[in-house]
C-alpha cells in the first residue's frame, strides 16, 4: 500500500463515519471560529483607537496640563508660579530644538449674535499650529495668521455646525458677527471632524464638539476677553515619533526653569497608545488562553474517538497487515484522517468565525481587523492539533501485530 492509498483509505473510512467524523470536528470548528472573531475584535478596536488618536494630531503630539496642587499646603515656588502661560508656549517655540508646533489654547463660552440671532458659544483662542495640532483643515477661507497674532485681529473661523445656525443658507464671506458686543470678521469655516462611536443604541460623532467651536486669534482673546495669559490647554508636537522623549524632557527642562517648580504634567499619545497596546496584549494572551483549551479539547475528542475506532477495527489493521500493509501504512491511514478532520473543521471555523466578525461588526458598529494572517494563523493552528492529537492514535494502530489482531474478538 503507497502514500496515496493510505490517504485514500483513510479518507473513505471518515465518509464511511460521517457522524463519527463531524463530533469530532465539533470542538475544532469552535476553538478556530472563537480565535478568528477575537483576534478580529481585539485588533479592530486597536486599530480604531489609533485612527482616534490620529483624527487628534497624532502619535507625535505631547499634552501639557497644570499639575493640581493642595491649595492649603503650597511651597513659596508653587504660590509664586504663574502656572501655564502664553509666555511659556513662546519659550517652548525658541528653546525646543524638538519641537514641530505649538498650540496655546485659551477657551471662554461667549454670546455671539448675528442680527437678530445670538447663542452662547464656546470661542476658543489660539495659533495657526492649532489645525496641525487637532488635524483641523480649513474648508474655506483661511485660518490664523501671524500677523492676525501681532495685530491683535479681529477676525473668527467658525466651526461647519455653528456656520449653519448662524449664517443659514446666507454668503458668510465678509460677514461681521459680534463676539461680546464687539464685532469681528468671519474669515474661514473649518472642515467637518467625524467620529462615530456607537452609544445608546445609535452612532454619535465624538468629535462633533470641535464643529461647534469658534476660533480667534490667542492675543485678541488675552487683550479683549481675559487680560490674563494663563491657557486653558497646551499641546506641542515632536518633530518625529521617535524625538517624543526628546522633546519632553526639553520641555521639561524649560517650564521648570521658567516656573521654578515642576507644577505641569506631561503626557504624549504615543505612550497612551503604548499603554492600550500593553492591555491589548494581556487581553490577547488570556483570550487566546481560551481559544486554545478550546482547541485542545477538540484534540482530545479526536483522540478519543480515533482510539475508540481503532479498537473497532482492529481486526481489518490485522488483515491489511496480514495481505501487506506496513506498519507506514496503517500510520499513515490514520494520522491523514485526523489531519483531514482537523483541516476540514479549521476550514469550517473559518468560515463560522468570518461569520461572526461580521455579525459583531454591524452589532457593535465598529470595524474589525479579519486580516490574512489571522485566518492563517487560526487555520495552521487546527492542523496542528490534528497532527499532534492523531499521532498517538495513529501510533498505536501502527504498532498492533497482525497476529493479535486477527485473534481479536
Amino acid at each position: 500500500m503507497n502514500l496515496f492509498e493510505s490517504v485514500g483509505a483513510g479518507l473513505r473510512d471518515m465518509g464511511s463515519n460521517k457522524g463519527r467524523s463531524v463530533i469530532t470536528m465539533v470542538g475544532i470548528v469552535m476553538g478556530v471560529a472563537s480565535v478568528v472573531a477575537v483576534l478580529s475584535l481585539m485588533q479592530g478596536g486597536q486599530a480604531q483607537t489609533e485612527a482616534f488618536f490620529e483624527e487628534l494630531g497624532g502619535l507625535r503630539e505631547i499634552r501639557i496640563t497644570n499639575q493640581r496642587t493642595n491649595r492649603i499646603f503650597m511651597t513659596a515656588a508653587e504660590r509664586a508660579s504663574e502656572r501655564l502661560t502664553y509666555r511659556d508656549a513662546q519659550a517652548i517655540r525658541f528653546e525646543c530644538p524638538s519641537v514641530s508646533y505649538v498650540d496655546p489654547e485659551i477657551s471662554r463660552h461667549l454670546t455671539v449674535s448675528y442680527k437678530d440671532k445670538s447663542f452662547q458659544m464656546r470661542v476658543l483662542g489660539t495659533t495657526g499650529d492649532y489645525v496641525f495640532a487637532d488635524d483641523m483643515p480649513v474648508a474655506e477661507g483661511r485660518f490664523i495668521t501671524d500677523r492676525d497674532l501681532d495685530t491683535y485681529a479681529n477676525v473668527i473661523m467658525m466651526g461647519p455646525t455653528y456656520r449653519d445656525d448662524i449664517f443659514g443658507d446666507e454668503d458668510w464671506h465678509g460677514k461681521q458677527v459680534l463676539v461680546e458686543g464687539i464685532p469681528f470678521t468671519v474669515v474661514g469655516i473649518m472642515e467637518k471632524k467625524e467620529f462615530y462611536f456607537r452609544q445608546g443604541g445609535g452612532e454619535r460623532n465624538v468629535l462633533e464638539w470641535f464643529n461647534r467651536g469658534h476660533y480667534i486669534p490667542i492675543t485678541t482673546m488675552i487683550r479683549r476677553f481675559t487680560v490674563s495669559d494663563q491657557l486653558g490647554g497646551l499641546e506641542i508636537a515632536a518633530k518625529t515619533v521617535e524625538l517624543v522623549p526628546t522633546l519632553m524632557e526639553e520641555t521639561r527642562t524649560v517650564l521648570s526653569r521658567r516656573h521654578g517648580v515642576e507644577d505641569f504634567d506631561l503626557e504624549s499619545k504615543s505612550e497612551q497608545v503604548q499603554q492600550q497596546a500593553e492591555q491589548q496584549a494581556f487581553f490577547n494572551i488570556v483570550f487566546w488562553v481560551v481559544a486554545f483549551i478550546s482547541l485542545f479539547v477538540g484534540g482530545v475528542v479526536i483522540a478519543n474517538i480515533m482510539l475508540s475506532s481503532i479498537t473497532e477495527r482492529i481486526r481489518e489493521i490485522g488483515v491489511r497487515k496480514a495481505i501487506g500493509a506496513s506498519s507506514r501504512d496503517v500510520f499513515i491511514e490514520f494520522l491523514v484522517e485526523a489531519l483531514v478532520i482537523a483541516s476540514l473543521g479549521g476550514a469550517i471555523g473559518l468560515v463560522v468565525g468570518y461569520t461572526l466578525v461580521k455579525l459583531m461588526e454591524n452589532a457593535l458598529a465598529m470595524p474589525m481587523a479579519l486580516s490574512p494572517s489571522t485566518l492563517g494563523l487560526a487555520f495552521m493552528t487546527s492542523v496542528a492539533v490534528g497532527i499532534v492529537f492523531g499521532m498517538f492514535p495513529a501510533l498505536r494502530a501502527a504498532r498492533l501485530d497482525p497476529v493479535e489482531a486477527l485473534r481479536y474478538q
